[in-house]
């Protein structure tokens, strides 16, 4: 497989390549990654549910996702040893309802492992209510009880007014909690065929959002062939509504030089995991100039539509993910132009998509187009 000439301490794409064709999804974890993982997994995906059926007081915690991510579900399953998972069309579920083991299981791991979101405050509440049911005799709601129930009821989750946020612990970011967070949360996209990460979280978890920024800038930068790539400097917008804030990269240096690297290496549980490992080789294209050859960009077109919703079973608009065979065709491709240490995409994508005059191009470029363009003997 062809890379860059002259590149020193250059990162191989095999490891993306293997990984998408060879690793499947969920990978292995021990115990104490794994509950990292699920703690920041039901950050973002959980659901703690009370509610009043009759005069029968309820609870149960779920976890709702697509089918295509059913896998995971059974592996939380196994994980807990509680619990069950169910299939309503194209949504899996994994939910406990049963108050023993939500009270000798779930409420002992999240204690330990704790929730960095309003989620927290949700599952103080939860936590009442199951140990008032594990010390009563019956689910039956007293009169004298019906209030207090109410209470909780109707400030739980998307009705939830009031919110203490003191009782919420303060995050210190792992990378097994956040990679949970992320496959909850996270989004691996493309907006003009151009990569970029975010994550987006309602407004009252701007602090949480704000320990993980804190977090990736503080991650080295690991593609030591680049010189003057600027650390990783994430962008803070608040959505329309008003309620939702987003952090995001869209530097292709910085996506590539310190972000890729954190991800490479973690076990990720989902196909999210599949959109990451597709976006890393989008995201070579763009850092080695691939994309700025036809056959890039047509490949990169491929990728940026299968991830994300593209990707799904249930998509009505059958997409493929790009073969093996295609993107190794690609990466055999002659650049026109070598990348430099000193130089950042900017310069390059402007080289191959916005060419300079002749005069203004680096020596090695002029060199390299005189020895191509030297007539034959």
């Amino acid at each position: 497989m062809r890379m860059v000439a002259n590149m020193k301490n250059n990162w191989s794409i095999i490891p993306l390549l293997y990984k998408i064709y060879n690793k499947k999804v969920p990978l292995d974890m021990n115990t104490n990654q794994f509950s990292l993982w699920f703690s920041g997994f039901i950050d973002g995906e959980g659901n703690f549910q009370v509610f009043l059926d009759r005069q029968y007081l309820r609870a149960i915690f779920r976890i709702r996702l697509h089918i295509d991510d059913i896998a995971i579900l059974f592996k939380i399953k196994k994980f807990l040893g509680v619990g069950k998972v169910s299939i309503h069309g194209s949504i899996c579920l994994y939910s406990i309802t049963n108050t023993r083991d939500i009270k000798n299981v779930l409420l002992p791991l999240l204690d330990n492992y704790k929730l960095y979101t309003s989620k927290w405050l949700d599952y103080i509440d939860f936590k009442l209510v199951i140990n008032y049911l594990s010390s009563s005799n019956t689910t039956k709601v007293s009169n004298e009880k019906l209030e207090w129930a109410n209470s909780i009821i109707n400030n739980m989750n998307s009705t939830r007014i009031n919110y203490n946020f003191s009782l919420i612990p303060n995050l210190q970011v792992n990378p097994y909690w956040l990679l949970g967070f992320i496959e909850g949360e996270g989004t691996f996209g493309f907006k003009n065929l151009t990569p970029y990460f975010q994550i987006g979280q309602h407004t009252k978890n701007l602090k949480v959002l704000q320990s993980i920024a804190l977090y990736l800038q503080s991650i080295p930068q690991v593609f030591t062939f680049s010189k003057n790539s600027a650390p990783l400097i994430l962008s803070n917008a608040l959505h329309s509504n008003n309620k939702i804030s987003v952090i995001s990269i869209n530097n292709i240096d910085s996506l590539y030089d310190y972000l890729m690297f954190l991800f490479l290496d973690m076990p990720f549980q989902t196909r999210k995991g599949v959109d990451f490992y597709l976006w890393g080789i989008a995201l070579h294209f763009h850092k080695l100039g691939y994309f700025y050859l036809k056959e890039g960009f047509k490949l990169v077109s491929e990728i940026a539509k299968y991830t994300n919703n593209g990707r799904y079973s249930t998509n009505l608009t059958k997409v493929s993910a790009p073969s093996l065979e295609n993107i190794n065709k690609v990466l055999e491709l002659t650049l026109p132009v070598t990348l430099t240490p000193e130089m950042r995409h900017a310069k390059l994508a402007q080289a191959l998509y916005f060419p300079l005059p002749f005069d203004l191009y680096p020596f090695v470029w002029k060199q390299e187009f005189k020895d191509k363009n030297k007539p034959s003997d």
